[in-house]
């Protein structure tokens, strides 16, 4: 061995071992993974399919759903039957901690691919590990290592944005096994999360007008995976219900979220008091149950679908057919919103897109008390309890940690947008590209934050993009072969 090669071995060992560190910083320094309210109800969501199944047995009294054990006419659909399924056979092995190296594992493999790509094509030189483990050092500086460490679906919602992105820009340079690897990724990243289906369906769409323009030869196999991600997509969606009405007897429901921010906005609130009470209007059911208090926080979209309590609770409140009632009935009634006030929703759809692109704070990977006790429930399947780390609350370091990645992603946004914008910064698919994951990170923005509910966790689970596409362009502007 030469003492070039060798040379060139130790510097791509300490670039993986400087990013391995990098991305499991926060779970070193924390001590432990973060978690989110969530993570409780898939879990139990995910064993109690487990043991309707038969494939796990769940200790006499206790119902994954949280209800004793009683039969229930409803399944709630809005949490990923995939990934509940994941994280209920994890904690039943006592090893919840596999979600963790699950998700890595797909964004490991994600950026392998779009590197892999890019490099033999713009940058044949260059060593591909040092290149992905570079970008993943700097987009460390920003989001992604309090994802890597989240026993939560969200570092998923990048690896989408990246599958889809490669798939439709580069699909005509992929060979076989690329382009089932990125079918793959992409499938899985779209059915572990509610969001997501609604995310890659833009995406795809962008995706398709996009490939077009790449001008070559094949544009279209990547549009055409595409496609088959959103059938399999709709296919798991369908197997679910299948299942749940076979096996549980149940119908599969999805919680009111476009209700209530219909009714948060504005609009939704005018359209109901101008027609409730009215029995054929089934959304009347919460208006009325909303009237039982005075509390302006009560008519906030979280509260209306999640609290309990007596005087911030509404749907909650609601019995659960008539829970199901109005879950059916969101899609009617946000027609009917739009129909009837057209320009004030989509005045609230910007401004809420808008707020939802300024909150990349990560404050909300963080577990306080609340979140704590509501994991109580299933420590014992996950062979310990889940608790605040050393990066829990009080956090006085959270606010100076924002500005500082907010620079960050300010810096590398603007660097991009120049290299897209400037002649003969970038060659065409690397432009097409860039555009493609902001196309899904402004796709995020528009389902999470325009439909659902602006959400730090929301915008930082996919911001740390715009330091790592800006060293994938910055290296191809630098090292492209003429």
């Amino acid at each position: 061995m030469t003492a070039g090669v060798g040379l060139q071995r130790a510097r791509t060992a300490i670039v993986l071992l400087v990013a391995a560190l990098a991305l499991l910083s926060i779970w070193i320094a924390n001590g432990r993974p973060l978690f989110y309210y969530d993570t409780a109800a898939y879990v139990k969501q995910g064993q109690a399919a487990l043991a309707q199944l038969g494939l796990i047995h769940l200790p006499e009294g206790v119902a994954g759903d949280g209800t004793g054990g009683a039969a229930k006419a409803t399944v709630d659909g809005s949490r990923s039957p995939v990934f509940a399924v994941l994280a209920g056979g994890f904690a039943a092995m006592g090893a919840i901690g596999g979600l963790l190296v699950l998700d890595l594992l797909a964004l490991l493999l994600m950026v392998g691919l779009a590197v892999s790509v890019i490099r033999r094509t713009w940058m044949p030189g260059a060593s591909g590990v040092r290149f992905g483990g570079l970008a993943l050092i700097v987009a460390s500086l920003g989001s992604l290592p309090f994802y890597v460490a989240y026993l939560m679906p969200d570092l998923l919602t990048p690896v989408l944005i990246l599958a889809v992105a490669a798939l439709a820009v580069f699909g005509s340079r992929m060979g076989p096994w690329e382009l089932g690897l990125g079918y793959l990724l992409a499938s899985f990243a779209t059915v572990v999360h509610l969001s997501h289906l609604p995310i890659a369906i833009l995406a795809v769409a962008a995706g398709v007008v996009l490939a077009w323009f790449t001008g070559r030869r094949g544009w279209w196999k990547g549009p055409a995976i595409l496609v088959l991600v959103l059938l399999t997509a709709f296919a798991q969606q369908a197997a679910f219900r299948a299942v749940a009405a076979k096996a549980a007897h149940a119908e599969v429901t999805i919680l009111p979220f476009l209700t209530a921010r219909l009714i948060q906005d504005g609009p939704g609130q005018t359209w109901l008091a101008a027609r409730c009470p009215d029995a054929g209007v089934a959304t009347c059911l919460l208006w009325a149950e909303l009237q039982k208090s005075d509390d302006p926080y009560r008519l906030t979209a979280t509260h209306i679908v999640f609290e309990k309590g007596e005087r911030l609770g509404s749907f909650q409140h609601l019995s659960e057919a008539d829970r199901a009632a109005v879950s059916r009935d969101q899609i009617t009634f946000a027609k009917s919103v739009v129909r009837t006030y057209p320009f004030a929703v989509a005045g609230a759809f910007l401004h809420n897109v808008g707020q939802q692109f300024a909150r990349v704070s990560v404050v909300m990977t963080l577990p306080f008390d609340k979140v704590v006790a509501a994991n109580t429930s299933v420590t014992e399947a996950m062979g310990g309890p889940l608790s605040i780390g050393r990066l829990g609350w009080p956090a006085p370091w959270a606010d100076p940690l924002t500005r500082a990645q907010s620079v960050l992603y300010a810096a590398t946004l603007g660097f991009l947008v120049a290299l897209v914008v400037l002649p003969g910064a970038l060659p065409r698919e690397m432009r097409l590209f860039v555009l493609m994951v902001l196309a899904g990170i402004l796709a995020n923005a528009a389902v999470c934050g325009g439909i659902s509910q602006p959400s730090d966790r929301y915008g930082s689970r996919v911001i740390w993009l715009l330091p790592f596409t800006a060293v994938l362009a910055g290296g191809v502007a630098l090292r492209r072969e003429p």
